[in-house]
């Protein structure tokens, strides 16, 4: 596969039975502006993620506390149930209009989703309530599959707000990615790199024009 392939840019078959889920959230108060629609290679970074993630699912939902600012997407769009919760009260309101079917959950600001490690764990979603990556620093719960079966966990986390995205992960049936199958499918290390800053915006182009170069002279 090219490396412009796994940066995101290929397509392929939409898998049945799950729905991917982008997350429009927090106020990027260290970004300094809205940064889902900051342009990233010619496109905003939510179009972006959403033209990614539609590639791979039939059905798409965007998370926001902002629905106004998304209606151009064409996919649903959907406004917080529970406002102010954090990650955690995003996945709610996805997993809940998901009407029974998992969800693969991303955030806006993770520009380098990977298809074929997507795919992985989609394959392992069917045993398991949640698949999760696990990095070095811990686990990636922004990059993960999640089953009908964690909404009343979360519910509970929720009314005790305990926001904490990972706190009900004992409740259920984790399967975590381990380091040999991310670095299989994923070499470059870069599917859970997500801007936050100016700085990491500037990191991100560097990273692509990285790849583009190493795909050219391949």
């Amino acid at each position: 596969m090219s490396a412009i392939a796994q940066l995101g840019f290929n397509t392929g078959d939409t898998v049945a039975g799950i729905i991917g889920v982008v997350l429009v959230g927090g106020k990027s108060r260290r970004y300094g502006r809205n940064k889902a629609l900051e342009v990233f290679h010619g496109e905003r970074l939510i179009d972006r993620q959403v033209r990614t993630v539609r590639s791979l699912f039939p059905e798409v939902l965007v998370i926001t506390n902002e629905p106004e600012l998304y209606l151009h997407l064409d996919v649903t769009v959907v406004r917080d149930i529970i406002p102010g919760q954090g990650p955690l009260g995003g996945i709610y309101t996805g997993l809940l209009f998901a009407q029974g079917e998992s969800v693969f959950v991303t955030a806006c600001d993770m520009p380098f989703v990977q298809p074929a490690l997507v795919e992985h764990m989609v394959q392992l979603a069917g045993d398991h309530d949640i698949v999760v990556p696990q990095k070095e620093a811990g686990l990636e719960p922004l990059h993960a599959i999640y089953s009908s079966r964690c909404l009343p966990h979360m519910k509970k986390m929720l009314d005790q707000q305990n926001l904490q995205v990972i706190s009900f992960f004992s409740a259920v049936k984790v399967y975590r990615l381990s380091k040999e199958e991310i670095g299989q499918l994923d070499p470059a290390g870069i599917s859970f790199f997500n801007i936050n800053t100016l700085d990491d915006m500037d990191k991100a182009k560097e990273l692509l024009e990285k790849y583009r170069e190493s795909s050219e002279r391949e």
